[in-house]
């Protein structure tokens, strides 16, 4: 197919598409009655296919510029904000956060890659040298594992459960969304804190089992540990996906490509910050309370584990419930 024959039947639908636009940029959006609506989605859609033919068939060609800019400026607008309601809230946990999550596992993958590296190695440092846990543990920390203390022991004898719980949660989220905006560092940043994180559980393990603390720590981190550091890489990921829309924008400008990776990283972090609230309901009444058997918080533990990765891996799967674009 040359370039003409691609041409000819496609433009008379590009320039439908950019009278729309240019009414929308010139009288807003709301200037379109309701088929003008739908025609701009059915547009844009054969736009995005058009796109991905032309740059395919004619990756250094004008026209695939040309149809990049158009799809950018046609993108904001087909993808507009929608009303918060019960029935979207519940569409975007029921189907849309899943389905971005599977969109993405390969940077799921990566970030995950990234904790579990950097703790493996943390832990096999520390059994190789103690003295390198110093390095990233304090030295409180580290004093309670030598005297063969659980320092959380200390912590909630102090403060009842009720404000460690409102803590554990503040703070947890705030390491969510601070690991997702660092992202912008080109990602640099979100890795960082990726690494910091498994280096603090790998070289924290490694220690206990030196001192014969494993099990003591085991039995306190378990029944939350799963879902909270799980929502942690989710974070991560989120930063990587923006940190990749800077660094390797594609076929769009890096502005574009920030506009929808980023907008794909805020679902991933709004939808899985309640988790971070179940897990701080948990760690602040639950993990710490010697008198619930240890088999009961290994299970509590491991099954929200299964049930949040089941949920994201196969929520929302089947047939997708046909909507507007607009």
């Amino acid at each position: 197919m040359t370039l003409a024959q691609f041409v000819q039947p496609r433009r008379e639908r590009w320039d439908q598409l950019t009278a729309l636009l240019q009414r929308i940029e010139t009288q807003k959006l709301r200037s379109l009655g309701r088929a003008e609506l739908k025609r701009l989605g059915q547009l844009y859609r054969s736009l995005t296919s058009d796109l991905a033919q032309a740059q395919t068939n004619f990756p250094h060609s004008d026209l695939a510029v040309a149809l990049n800019q158009l799809a950018g400026r046609a993108h904001p607008h087909v993808h507009r904000s929608r009303s918060l309601t019960s029935r979207s809230v519940w569409e975007f946990f029921r189907a849309d956060l899943p389905r971005t999550f599977r969109q993405h596992l390969h940077v799921f993958n990566l970030a995950a890659l990234i904790f579990l590296a950097s703790a493996a190695l943390a832990g096999v440092a520390t059994l190789i040298n103690e003295n390198a846990a110093a390095i990233i543990l304090s030295p409180p920390l580290m004093e309670s594992i030598h005297r063969r203390e659980m320092w959380t022991e200390h912590i909630f004898n102090v403060m009842p459960s009720s404000v460690m719980s409102t803590f554990i949660m503040t703070n947890n989220i705030s390491v969510s969304f601070m690991t997702f905006a660092m992202g912008l560092t080109f990602g640099i940043g979100t890795c960082y804190l990726l690494a910091l994180n498994g280096l603090m559980l790998g070289c924290v393990m490694a220690l206990c089992f030196q001192y014969g603390m494993l099990g003591p720590l085991l039995e306190f981190v378990t029944a939350h540990g799963v879902l909270e550091i799980s929502v942690i890489v989710v974070a991560g990921m989120a930063g990587l996906l923006v940190g990749s829309a800077l660094v390797n924008p594609s076929d769009y400008t890096r502005r574009d490509s920030l506009a929808m990776r980023g907008k794909d990283g805020v679902k991933l972090v709004l939808g899985t910050a309640p988790m971070l609230v179940i897990a701080g309901l948990i760690e602040g009444y639950v993990s710490p309370q010697p008198a619930i058997p240890v088999a009961v918080k290994m299970t509590l533990g491991l099954t929200l584990g299964i049930v949040f990765y089941l949920y994201l891996l196969f929520a929302g799967r089947g047939t997708i419930k046909a909507t507007r674009d607009v």
